[in-house]
């Protein structure tokens, strides 16, 4: 069989126009790696909370303003920026907590209470005079009624009052659209459950709404964890963001950071929801409710069909509590933790294979940062902790740089079956004021990344039997909107380009977990209640849904390109066109993927096929926009989509244009002659 390297050949010519080979007879040994295809998800931000989880409201714990001490970075600068972040800061003096607002008369009063709360730490407290008008809390929010006009608020209440009304009202005109009236409140907490109905005609699409619990006839009440969640929710989660990552075969995705987990205990994330404590999320500056954990993970990813995969935290957590991690996931109910994981309603293990240890250790931004030589042994004892409960855990060691790796590989060379790699690139380049510049470079990145990972693999070869590398963060990291970011048509060819270098390498790259998910990285992204994909989303959908297939022998006769950016790549010769080519196992069709790296040209090709008689026809898709710098947005969710083409194919040898910023898939039957 030949190598890697025989099957992808890439010879720089002069002038406009390039010839690509393809030898079908000459194939690789296995098919390529689905997992090249994955995602990543993390606590962060609106990727978990108000992106992938179904429920609406912010903080309905009531959690104290200490969670939000970046409230106004956080929610006006790129969160929220739609809602009255001004009246939510000023509702602080009045004693709400974070995101609420005073609903009624100015006579009610308000108070954060750290007595006798129903979760965690904090409930909010209400008092209404009795000859004052309806009175509570509110929040400003979005409904997806292009979706659902059915909605369940559940919220926990103890007091002395009539009633409370709990309705939906129209941000503009302040109409109640939907309400129903909760009696039976008592001393005790108790947990209520109301419907919420909408006319066909109440709410549009991205129209300000809010959320609002009322006193009726005045007294005082406490309320505690308030839910709001469309009647389609699947199991909690996003019914869009399900059906848009089952659509694109997402075959795994990383949890939970990240991060985020170095500091993160998973015990706080199981159980009963109202157990659950409210916690400052480690790493950033937000609140953490636990109402995602280990289980809502898994349910997710069964809802998707994607395969789970979970980073432990070897940051300020120890070998035990990840073992204990281990035998909750995949331990039988008989063990303290499986046991455990059933009576929370999951009896089966979840079998659970990939598991990473640590994020980004060797960074000084890190909780848990140490030196190389410390994390070679906190590594070795986390392994033998997580084997010792399940041996046959496929785990993966947290790799970064050749400095990084050196005592880990060199110490603990035996012990280690593979290495995380991070690539975040862009980040030296936000002073550039030519985004061309930095495309081009980002383009040459993804060819010159090949010496990377070869390098990587050659320090571990001697010591490492059969080195796997694990890309399980990757995206443009740029930053800044007047450049090319992870929002844009560049991050589609920056993964498609990394997807190709890790083709290269044969079986050397196990995976890749894009980041990241749904408002974070390049993905999917959620505004107004309203899930989009970015650009780079039709990549993971394109490469998630190719059939099984084997690599065939492409050589790519290609004009070049240059680049020259600082601490992204510069260099000349690097290839406009990056091709792979592959044969499906089944069917024996040929399916060429293109790159096409120029920023504004089309680059005509010549292609010639070998050992491989073509149908007369042939589908194309193709994922290219009107620039490198397009992107889509809730207002235009298509500007950069999957286009879908025929073309009619002369023979073995037949001549296409690549749009420029594309990455294109034809698609080729055979006939079945040679």
């Amino acid at each position: 069989m030949p190598t890697a390297n025989d099957l992808f050949v890439s010879i720089p010519i002069d002038g406009d126009s390039a010839r690509i080979s393809v030898a079908c007879e000459q194939c690789a040994d296995q098919p390529i790696n689905r997992l090249l295809f994955g995602k990543f998800t993390e606590h962060l931000g609106r990727n978990i909370y108000n992106g992938m989880w179904a429920q609406i409201l912010q903080n309905s714990s009531f959690a104290d303003w200490s969670f939000f001490r970046q409230l106004w970075n956080w929610g006006k600068g790129h969160h929220r920026p739609d809602l009255p972040i001004e009246e939510i800061l000023a509702a602080y003096d009045r004693g709400l907590a974070c995101w609420w607002l005073p609903s009624g008369s100015a006579a009610a009063t308000y108070a954060i209470d750290w007595t006798d709360p129903l979760n965690s730490a904090t409930s909010q407290r209400v008092s209404v005079p009795a000859a004052a008008p309806e009175s509570g809390v509110a929040q400003p929010l979005y409904l997806p009624v292009h979706r659902t006009r059915t909605y369940t608020a559940t919220f926990g209440a103890r007091g002395e009052v009539e009633a409370l009304r709990i309705s939906l009202v129209k941000g503009e005109t302040w109409k109640v659209i939907s309400e129903t009236v909760i009696e039976g409140i008592t001393a005790d907490w108790q947990t209520f459950e109301a419907q919420l109905t909408l006319s066909d005609t109440a709410l549009a699409p991205g129209e300000l709404a809010e959320f609002r619990i009322d006193l009726i006839g005045g007294g005082q009440i406490w309320l505690d964890q308030v839910f709001l969640f469309p009647d389609d929710h699947l199991s909690g989660f996003d019914p869009d963001i399900v059906h848009l990552l089952k659509q694109s075969r997402l075959p795994l995705l990383r949890y939970p950071g990240g991060n985020f987990v170095s500091g993160y205990r998973w015990q706080d994330g199981v159980g009963p929801i109202d157990t659950r404590p409210v916690r400052a999320n480690p790493a950033w500056a937000v609140v953490e409710p636990n109402h995602v954990g280990t289980d809502e993970f898994m349910s997710f990813c069964a809802a998707v069909g994607c395969e789970p995969m979970i980073c432990v935290n070897a940051g300020n957590g120890t070998p035990r509590e990840a073992a204990q991690w281990v035998e909750y996931c995949n331990g039988p109910p008989g063990t303290e933790f499986g046991s455990r994981r059933a009576e929370n309603g999951h009896p089966e293990p979840y079998g659970v294979r990939y598991w990473e240890i640590g994020n980004e250790i060797y960074g000084g931004w890190q909780i848990g940062h140490c030196t190389p030589e410390e994390y070679a042994e906190r590594y070795a004892a986390f392994r033998n902790a997580m084997l010792a409960v399940d041996p046959d855990l496929l785990i993966i060691a947290n790799g970064q740089t050749l400095d990084w790796n050196k005592p880990l590989v060199e110490r603990k060379g035996d012990q280690v079956r593979s290495l995380s790699l991070h690539t975040l690139i862009g980040g030296s380049a936000k002073e550039e004021r030519d985004p061309e510049a930095v495309f081009r470079a980002l383009m040459a990145y993804t060819t010159a990344y090949d010496r990377e990972l070869q390098a990587l693999a050659q320090q571990a070869a001697p010591t490492v039997a059969d080195p796997r590398i694990a890309i399980t963060e990757l995206q443009v990291f740029t930053n800044v909107p007047h450049l090319p970011t992870n929002a844009t048509q560049t991050e589609s060819l920056f993964l498609a380009g990394i997807i190709h270098s890790s083709l290269r390498q044969g079986d050397l790259i196990e995976m890749i977990t894009h980041s990241a998910l749904v408002n974070h990285g390049g993905g999917l992204r959620k505004e107004r209640e309203f899930a989009y994909p970015n650009p780079v989303h039709w990549i993971s959908h394109l490469y998630g849904n190719l059939p099984t297939a084997t690599a065939v022998r492409s050589v790519t006769e290609t004009p070049s390109f240059s680049a020259d950016i600082k601490g992204v790549a510069s260099g000349d010769d690097f290839p406009l066109l990056d091709v792979v080519a592959l044969r499906t196992i089944e069917g024996g069709r040929l399916i060429l993927l293109v790159i096409n790296r120029h920023p504004h040209a089309e680059v005509e090709a010549e292609i010639a096929l070998s050992d491989f008689s073509p149908a007369p026809r042939a589908s194309v898709q193709t994922i290219a926009g009107d620039s490198y710098m397009a992107t889509n947005r809730r207002e235009t969710p298509d500007a950069v989509h999957l286009e879908t083409s025929e073309i009619t194919v002369e023979g073995p040898s037949f001549r296409f244009s690549f749009r420029p910023h594309s990455v294109t898939a034809i698609d080729i039957a055979g006939t079945g002659g040679a």
